[in-house]
Protein backbone atom coordinates (compact mmCIF):
# COMPACT_ATOMS: atom_id res chain seq x y z
CA UNK A 1 0.00 0.00 0.00
CA UNK A 2 2.84 2.39 0.87
CA UNK A 3 4.63 1.66 -2.42
CA UNK A 4 1.46 2.31 -4.43
CA UNK A 5 0.92 5.61 -2.65
CA UNK A 6 4.54 6.60 -3.28
CA UNK A 7 4.19 5.65 -6.96
CA UNK A 8 1.12 7.91 -7.34
CA UNK A 9 2.86 10.82 -5.61
CA UNK A 10 6.07 10.55 -7.64
CA UNK A 11 4.35 9.74 -10.92
CA UNK A 12 4.12 6.62 -13.09
CA UNK A 13 5.17 6.21 -16.72
CA UNK A 14 4.05 3.23 -18.78
CA UNK A 15 6.55 2.44 -21.56
CA UNK A 16 6.92 0.08 -24.51
CA UNK A 17 10.36 -1.41 -25.23
CA UNK A 18 11.16 -2.65 -28.75
CA UNK A 19 14.19 -4.66 -29.80
CA UNK A 20 15.74 -8.09 -29.44
CA UNK A 21 16.65 -9.33 -26.00
CA UNK A 22 14.56 -6.91 -23.92
CA UNK A 23 15.46 -8.93 -20.79
CA UNK A 24 18.95 -7.46 -21.01
CA UNK A 25 17.61 -3.93 -20.55
CA UNK A 26 15.39 -5.03 -17.64
CA UNK A 27 18.34 -6.67 -15.85
CA UNK A 28 20.57 -3.62 -16.37
CA UNK A 29 17.83 -1.32 -15.05
CA UNK A 30 17.28 -3.45 -11.95
CA UNK A 31 21.05 -3.55 -11.35
CA UNK A 32 21.11 0.28 -11.28
CA UNK A 33 18.21 0.40 -8.80
CA UNK A 34 15.46 1.38 -11.23
CA UNK A 35 12.12 0.02 -9.94
CA UNK A 36 10.16 -1.74 -12.72
CA UNK A 37 6.83 -3.63 -12.38
CA UNK A 38 3.79 -4.86 -14.26
CA UNK A 39 5.95 -6.39 -17.02
CA UNK A 40 4.06 -7.79 -20.03
CA UNK A 41 5.77 -9.34 -23.05
CA UNK A 42 4.44 -9.86 -26.55
CA UNK A 43 6.03 -11.05 -29.78
CA UNK A 44 7.73 -7.76 -30.73
CA UNK A 45 7.70 -5.60 -27.62
CA UNK A 46 7.64 -5.54 -23.86
CA UNK A 47 5.52 -3.13 -21.79
CA UNK A 48 6.08 -2.23 -18.14
CA UNK A 49 5.78 0.62 -15.67
CA UNK A 50 8.52 2.74 -14.17
CA UNK A 51 8.60 5.65 -11.76
CA UNK A 52 9.14 9.13 -13.17
CA UNK A 53 12.36 9.48 -11.18
CA UNK A 54 13.92 6.44 -12.92
CA UNK A 55 12.73 7.10 -16.45
CA UNK A 56 15.71 9.21 -17.57
CA UNK A 57 18.21 6.55 -16.46
CA UNK A 58 16.15 3.84 -18.19
CA UNK A 59 16.04 5.89 -21.40
CA UNK A 60 19.85 6.28 -21.31
CA UNK A 61 20.30 2.51 -20.98
CA UNK A 62 17.92 1.87 -23.91
CA UNK A 63 19.69 4.38 -26.18
CA UNK A 64 23.14 3.00 -25.36
CA UNK A 65 22.00 -0.48 -26.38
CA UNK A 66 20.04 0.62 -29.48
CA UNK A 67 16.58 -0.16 -28.04
CA UNK A 68 13.49 1.89 -28.85
CA UNK A 69 11.71 3.17 -25.73
CA UNK A 70 8.24 4.69 -26.22
CA UNK A 71 5.98 6.31 -23.60
CA UNK A 72 2.40 4.96 -23.82
CA UNK A 73 0.80 6.53 -20.73
CA UNK A 74 1.48 8.88 -17.83
CA UNK A 75 -0.35 8.91 -14.49
CA UNK A 76 0.10 10.11 -10.94
CA UNK A 77 -0.03 13.38 -9.05
CA UNK A 78 2.54 15.37 -11.11
CA UNK A 79 0.51 14.88 -14.30
CA UNK A 80 -2.82 15.57 -12.61
CA UNK A 81 -1.26 18.72 -11.25
CA UNK A 82 -0.40 19.91 -14.74
CA UNK A 83 -3.95 19.24 -15.92
CA UNK A 84 -5.30 21.21 -12.98
CA UNK A 85 -3.01 24.12 -13.79
CA UNK A 86 -4.30 24.28 -17.36
CA UNK A 87 -7.95 24.21 -16.24
CA UNK A 88 -7.75 26.14 -13.01
CA UNK A 89 -10.34 28.68 -14.18
CA UNK A 90 -12.92 26.06 -15.09
CA UNK A 91 -12.36 24.07 -11.89
CA UNK A 92 -12.54 27.20 -9.74
CA UNK A 93 -15.79 28.23 -11.41
CA UNK A 94 -17.24 24.74 -10.94
CA UNK A 95 -16.31 24.74 -7.26
CA UNK A 96 -17.84 28.19 -6.79
CA UNK A 97 -21.00 27.06 -8.57
CA UNK A 98 -21.29 23.91 -6.43
CA UNK A 99 -20.75 25.94 -3.27
CA UNK A 100 -23.35 28.47 -4.37
CA UNK A 101 -25.88 25.70 -5.07
CA UNK A 102 -25.22 24.21 -1.65
CA UNK A 103 -25.64 27.63 -0.06
CA UNK A 104 -28.86 28.30 -1.97
CA UNK A 105 -30.27 24.91 -0.95
CA UNK A 106 -29.87 25.91 2.70
CA UNK A 107 -32.72 28.43 2.34
CA UNK A 108 -36.49 28.12 1.90
CA UNK A 109 -37.64 29.40 -1.51
CA UNK A 110 -41.15 27.91 -1.76
CA UNK A 111 -43.91 27.61 0.86
CA UNK A 112 -46.85 25.33 0.07
CA UNK A 113 -50.03 24.66 2.08
CA UNK A 114 -52.16 21.52 1.64
CA UNK A 115 -55.23 20.10 3.35
CA UNK A 116 -57.05 23.39 3.98
CA UNK A 117 -60.63 23.76 2.77
CA UNK A 118 -62.21 26.51 4.84
CA UNK A 119 -59.16 28.10 6.46
CA UNK A 120 -57.60 30.76 4.22
CA UNK A 121 -54.15 29.84 2.91
CA UNK A 122 -52.84 33.39 3.46
CA UNK A 123 -53.68 33.11 7.17
CA UNK A 124 -51.62 29.93 7.52
CA UNK A 125 -48.71 31.43 5.55
CA UNK A 126 -48.80 34.60 7.68
CA UNK A 127 -48.61 32.70 10.98
CA UNK A 128 -45.81 30.48 9.60
CA UNK A 129 -43.88 33.58 8.46
CA UNK A 130 -44.10 35.00 11.99
CA UNK A 131 -42.31 31.86 13.19
CA UNK A 132 -39.57 32.18 10.54
CA UNK A 133 -40.91 30.03 7.69
CA UNK A 134 -41.02 32.24 4.60
CA UNK A 135 -39.27 32.69 1.24
CA UNK A 136 -35.57 33.29 1.74
CA UNK A 137 -35.54 32.00 5.34
CA UNK A 138 -32.49 29.93 6.39
CA UNK A 139 -33.39 26.38 7.40
CA UNK A 140 -31.49 26.72 10.67
CA UNK A 141 -33.44 29.82 11.78
CA UNK A 142 -36.62 28.03 12.93
CA UNK A 143 -37.80 24.93 14.78
CA UNK A 144 -40.34 22.67 13.07
CA UNK A 145 -41.97 21.79 16.39
CA UNK A 146 -42.35 25.42 17.42
CA UNK A 147 -43.86 26.35 14.04
CA UNK A 148 -46.41 23.50 14.26
CA UNK A 149 -47.37 24.44 17.83
CA UNK A 150 -47.75 28.12 16.88
CA UNK A 151 -50.08 27.27 13.98
CA UNK A 152 -52.28 25.13 16.24
CA UNK A 153 -52.27 27.80 18.92
CA UNK A 154 -53.12 30.76 16.67
CA UNK A 155 -55.56 29.07 14.26
CA UNK A 156 -58.29 27.39 16.27
CA UNK A 157 -59.87 25.77 13.20
CA UNK A 158 -56.89 23.41 12.81
CA UNK A 159 -56.60 20.07 14.60
CA UNK A 160 -53.28 18.86 13.14
CA UNK A 161 -50.25 20.51 11.51
CA UNK A 162 -47.15 18.92 9.97
CA UNK A 163 -44.24 20.90 8.54
CA UNK A 164 -42.03 19.07 6.03
CA UNK A 165 -38.83 20.52 4.55
CA UNK A 166 -37.75 18.96 1.27
CA UNK A 167 -34.90 20.69 -0.48
CA UNK A 168 -35.82 24.34 -0.92
CA UNK A 169 -39.55 23.71 -0.39
CA UNK A 170 -41.53 23.93 2.86
CA UNK A 171 -44.84 22.05 2.82
CA UNK A 172 -47.35 22.80 5.57
CA UNK A 173 -49.90 19.98 5.80
CA UNK A 174 -52.97 20.77 7.90
CA UNK A 175 -56.12 18.97 9.00
CA UNK A 176 -59.14 21.08 9.85
CA UNK A 177 -61.46 20.43 12.77
CA UNK A 178 -64.76 18.79 11.89
CA UNK A 179 -67.37 20.55 13.98
CA UNK A 180 -70.54 18.54 14.68
CA UNK A 181 -73.81 19.92 13.41
CA UNK A 182 -75.72 21.79 16.06
CA UNK A 183 -78.64 19.67 17.24
CA UNK A 184 -81.96 21.47 17.26
CA UNK A 185 -83.47 21.26 20.73
CA UNK A 186 -86.28 23.82 20.37
CA UNK A 187 -89.45 23.79 18.30
CA UNK A 188 -88.92 22.87 14.66
CA UNK A 189 -90.56 21.65 11.49
CA UNK A 190 -89.54 18.68 9.37
CA UNK A 191 -89.08 19.94 5.81
CA UNK A 192 -88.17 18.21 2.54
CA UNK A 193 -84.45 18.21 1.78
CA UNK A 194 -85.13 17.54 -1.93
CA UNK A 195 -87.91 17.02 -4.47
CA UNK A 196 -89.74 13.68 -4.51
CA UNK A 197 -92.92 11.63 -4.13
CA UNK A 198 -93.85 10.57 -0.59
CA UNK A 199 -93.50 6.81 -0.12
CA UNK A 200 -93.70 6.33 3.66
CA UNK A 201 -94.38 8.48 6.75
CA UNK A 202 -93.55 7.59 10.35
CA UNK A 203 -94.86 10.35 12.65
CA UNK A 204 -93.28 10.54 16.10
CA UNK A 205 -94.19 14.08 17.16
CA UNK A 206 -95.86 17.01 15.41
CA UNK A 207 -98.59 17.23 12.81
CA UNK A 208 -98.30 15.58 9.38
CA UNK A 209 -98.81 17.95 6.45
CA UNK A 210 -98.46 15.38 3.66
CA UNK A 211 -99.61 11.85 2.88
CA UNK A 212 -98.29 8.94 0.84
CA UNK A 213 -98.33 9.75 -2.88
CA UNK A 214 -97.99 13.52 -2.49
CA UNK A 215 -95.46 15.34 -4.67
CA UNK A 216 -93.24 17.63 -2.60
CA UNK A 217 -90.56 20.17 -3.43
CA UNK A 218 -87.46 21.05 -1.51
CA UNK A 219 -88.34 23.16 1.53
CA UNK A 220 -91.97 22.01 1.82
CA UNK A 221 -93.11 21.31 5.39
CA UNK A 222 -93.64 17.56 5.82
CA UNK A 223 -94.28 17.42 9.56
CA UNK A 224 -95.29 20.68 11.18
CA UNK A 225 -93.98 21.68 14.58
CA UNK A 226 -97.10 23.79 15.13
CA UNK A 227 -99.85 21.50 16.39
CA UNK A 228 -103.50 22.54 16.14
CA UNK A 229 -105.59 20.61 18.67
CA UNK A 230 -108.86 19.09 17.39
CA UNK A 231 -111.96 21.18 17.98
CA UNK A 232 -113.91 20.13 21.06
CA UNK A 233 -117.65 19.43 20.78
CA UNK A 234 -120.11 21.71 22.59
CA UNK A 235 -122.00 19.79 25.29
CA UNK A 236 -125.66 20.87 25.74
CA UNK A 237 -126.84 20.48 29.37
CA UNK A 238 -130.39 21.73 28.76
CA UNK A 239 -132.45 23.61 26.29
CA UNK A 240 -131.85 26.89 28.04
CA UNK A 241 -128.10 26.74 28.88
CA UNK A 242 -125.04 25.77 26.84
CA UNK A 243 -121.67 25.30 28.57
CA UNK A 244 -119.00 27.52 27.09
CA UNK A 245 -115.68 25.77 26.38
CA UNK A 246 -112.52 27.80 26.13
CA UNK A 247 -110.79 27.25 22.76
CA UNK A 248 -107.44 25.41 22.89
CA UNK A 249 -104.63 27.38 21.26
CA UNK A 250 -102.07 25.78 18.92
CA UNK A 251 -98.72 24.94 20.47
CA UNK A 252 -95.24 24.23 19.14
CA UNK A 253 -93.18 21.05 19.46
CA UNK A 254 -89.95 19.67 18.10
CA UNK A 255 -91.31 17.74 15.16
CA UNK A 256 -89.85 14.25 14.81
CA UNK A 257 -90.38 11.49 12.32
CA UNK A 258 -89.17 9.63 9.24
CA UNK A 259 -90.39 10.62 5.79
CA UNK A 260 -89.21 8.47 2.89
CA UNK A 261 -89.75 9.49 -0.70
CA UNK A 262 -88.99 8.39 -4.21
CA UNK A 263 -86.25 10.64 -5.57
CA UNK A 264 -84.89 10.75 -9.12
CA UNK A 265 -81.32 11.53 -10.18
CA UNK A 266 -79.89 12.02 -13.65
CA UNK A 267 -76.35 11.32 -14.76
CA UNK A 268 -74.66 11.98 -18.10
CA UNK A 269 -71.87 10.04 -19.77
CA UNK A 270 -70.23 9.85 -23.17
CA UNK A 271 -67.66 7.79 -25.03
CA UNK A 272 -65.90 8.41 -28.35
CA UNK A 273 -66.32 5.58 -30.81
CA UNK A 274 -62.66 6.03 -31.78
CA UNK A 275 -60.36 6.81 -28.86
CA UNK A 276 -56.82 8.10 -29.14
CA UNK A 277 -54.67 7.83 -26.04
CA UNK A 278 -51.04 8.63 -25.44
CA UNK A 279 -48.82 6.81 -22.96
CA UNK A 280 -45.12 6.64 -22.26
CA UNK A 281 -43.17 3.83 -23.89
CA UNK A 282 -40.55 3.60 -21.15
CA UNK A 283 -37.79 5.16 -23.25
CA UNK A 284 -36.35 8.36 -21.89
CA UNK A 285 -33.41 10.70 -22.33
CA UNK A 286 -31.82 13.05 -19.84
CA UNK A 287 -30.04 16.32 -20.47
CA UNK A 288 -28.16 18.64 -18.15
CA UNK A 289 -26.91 22.01 -19.30
CA UNK A 290 -25.67 25.22 -17.73
CA UNK A 291 -26.90 28.58 -18.94
CA UNK A 292 -24.45 31.42 -18.23
CA UNK A 293 -24.60 35.12 -19.13
CA UNK A 294 -22.19 34.39 -21.98
CA UNK A 295 -23.16 31.01 -23.42
CA UNK A 296 -24.90 27.71 -22.79
CA UNK A 297 -22.73 24.75 -21.79
CA UNK A 298 -24.03 21.23 -22.44
CA UNK A 299 -22.94 19.04 -19.53
CA UNK A 300 -24.71 15.78 -20.30
CA UNK A 301 -26.87 14.36 -23.09
CA UNK A 302 -27.68 15.55 -26.61
CA UNK A 303 -29.48 18.83 -27.13
CA UNK A 304 -31.69 17.25 -29.81
CA UNK A 305 -33.56 14.04 -28.95
CA UNK A 306 -35.11 12.05 -31.79
CA UNK A 307 -38.48 11.16 -30.23
CA UNK A 308 -41.43 11.88 -32.60
CA UNK A 309 -43.66 12.75 -29.64
CA UNK A 310 -42.47 13.25 -26.11
CA UNK A 311 -43.16 14.95 -22.81
CA UNK A 312 -40.46 16.63 -20.83
CA UNK A 313 -39.96 17.63 -17.23
CA UNK A 314 -37.59 20.51 -16.53
CA UNK A 315 -36.11 21.41 -13.16
CA UNK A 316 -34.27 24.68 -12.87
CA UNK A 317 -31.86 25.94 -10.24
CA UNK A 318 -30.89 29.60 -10.41
CA UNK A 319 -27.93 31.38 -8.89
CA UNK A 320 -27.71 35.17 -9.00
CA UNK A 321 -24.13 36.47 -8.89
CA UNK A 322 -22.47 39.84 -9.52
CA UNK A 323 -21.47 38.43 -12.93
CA UNK A 324 -25.07 37.63 -13.84
CA UNK A 325 -27.60 34.83 -13.55
CA UNK A 326 -26.49 31.20 -13.79
CA UNK A 327 -29.17 28.56 -14.47
CA UNK A 328 -28.68 24.81 -14.18
CA UNK A 329 -31.31 22.87 -16.14
CA UNK A 330 -32.09 19.18 -15.70
CA UNK A 331 -34.39 17.86 -18.43
CA UNK A 332 -36.04 14.44 -18.51
CA UNK A 333 -37.65 13.57 -21.86
CA UNK A 334 -40.02 10.59 -22.08
CA UNK A 335 -41.17 9.14 -25.39
CA UNK A 336 -44.93 9.05 -25.92
CA UNK A 337 -46.77 6.58 -28.13
CA UNK A 338 -50.26 7.11 -29.52
CA UNK A 339 -52.71 4.21 -29.29
CA UNK A 340 -55.95 4.24 -31.31
CA UNK A 341 -58.87 2.11 -30.04
CA UNK A 342 -62.16 1.61 -31.89
CA UNK A 343 -65.15 0.63 -29.74
CA UNK A 344 -68.28 -1.24 -30.74
CA UNK A 345 -71.66 0.23 -29.84
CA UNK A 346 -72.08 -2.15 -26.89
CA UNK A 347 -68.64 -1.30 -25.52
CA UNK A 348 -69.25 2.45 -25.93
CA UNK A 349 -72.61 2.21 -24.13
CA UNK A 350 -70.97 0.33 -21.26
CA UNK A 351 -68.19 2.94 -20.88
CA UNK A 352 -70.61 5.88 -21.13
CA UNK A 353 -72.94 4.26 -18.59
CA UNK A 354 -70.04 3.76 -16.15
CA UNK A 355 -69.17 7.45 -16.43
CA UNK A 356 -72.80 8.43 -15.85
CA UNK A 357 -73.01 6.17 -12.79
CA UNK A 358 -69.85 7.75 -11.37
CA UNK A 359 -71.49 11.16 -11.71
CA UNK A 360 -74.63 9.80 -10.02
CA UNK A 361 -72.65 8.36 -7.11
CA UNK A 362 -71.24 11.82 -6.41
CA UNK A 363 -74.74 13.32 -6.46
CA UNK A 364 -76.35 10.62 -4.32
CA UNK A 365 -73.49 10.17 -1.81
CA UNK A 366 -74.96 6.79 -0.74
CA UNK A 367 -78.02 8.59 0.64
CA UNK A 368 -80.63 6.08 -0.49
CA UNK A 369 -81.46 2.65 -1.87
CA UNK A 370 -81.58 2.37 -5.67
CA UNK A 371 -84.96 1.02 -6.79
CA UNK A 372 -84.81 1.38 -10.57
CA UNK A 373 -82.30 2.39 -13.27
CA UNK A 374 -83.06 3.52 -16.82
CA UNK A 375 -80.54 4.15 -19.62
CA UNK A 376 -81.44 6.52 -22.45
CA UNK A 377 -79.23 6.91 -25.55
CA UNK A 378 -79.10 10.54 -26.65
CA UNK A 379 -76.86 10.37 -29.73
CA UNK A 380 -77.67 9.28 -33.27
CA UNK A 381 -76.06 6.14 -34.78
CA UNK A 382 -73.94 8.29 -37.12
CA UNK A 383 -72.44 10.41 -34.31
CA UNK A 384 -68.77 9.92 -33.50
CA UNK A 385 -69.51 10.27 -29.79
CA UNK A 386 -72.06 8.06 -28.04
CA UNK A 387 -73.96 9.92 -25.30
CA UNK A 388 -76.22 8.37 -22.68
CA UNK A 389 -78.40 9.60 -19.84
CA UNK A 390 -78.93 7.37 -16.81
CA UNK A 391 -81.98 7.98 -14.61
CA UNK A 392 -81.94 6.40 -11.16
CA UNK A 393 -84.92 6.13 -8.84
CA UNK A 394 -84.11 5.71 -5.16
CA UNK A 395 -85.98 5.55 -1.87
CA UNK A 396 -84.46 7.77 0.80
CA UNK A 397 -85.27 9.74 3.92
CA UNK A 398 -85.79 13.39 2.93
CA UNK A 399 -86.67 14.67 6.41
CA UNK A 400 -84.69 17.75 7.46
CA UNK A 401 -85.30 19.65 10.74
CA UNK A 402 -85.74 23.41 10.49
CA UNK A 403 -86.18 25.66 13.55
CA UNK A 404 -89.52 27.44 13.77
CA UNK A 405 -87.73 30.55 15.05
CA UNK A 406 -86.60 31.22 11.49
CA UNK A 407 -90.15 32.00 10.45
CA UNK A 408 -90.62 34.60 13.20
CA UNK A 409 -87.29 36.19 12.40
CA UNK A 410 -88.18 36.50 8.72
CA UNK A 411 -91.58 37.99 9.52
CA UNK A 412 -89.98 40.62 11.71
Amino acid sequence: MANKLFDQVSGIIEVSLRGKGQEKIINMALTRGIYIWDIKKSAERMTFKVRTSGFDALQTIAEENNFELEITNRSGLPYYKNILKRRVGFITGALIFIFALYLMSSFIWFVEVSGNNTVDKSKIVFVAAQQGVHKGAPKWSFSKTEVEEALLRNISELSYVQLNIRGVKANIKVVEKVLPNEEITGPCHIVASKDGVIEEILLLDGQANVKVGDVVSRGDILISGIVFPPEQEVIEESDESIEEVEPTLPYTVRARGVVKARVWYEGYGECSMISEKQFTSGKEAKKIYLETPWRTINIRGDRNVGFPEAEQKITKQTLNTPLGEFNLFKVTIKEKIKKVTEYSEEEAIKIAKEKAMQELEQKMQNSGKIKDTKVEILSAPSDSILRVKVIVESIEDIALPEPIIKETENSN
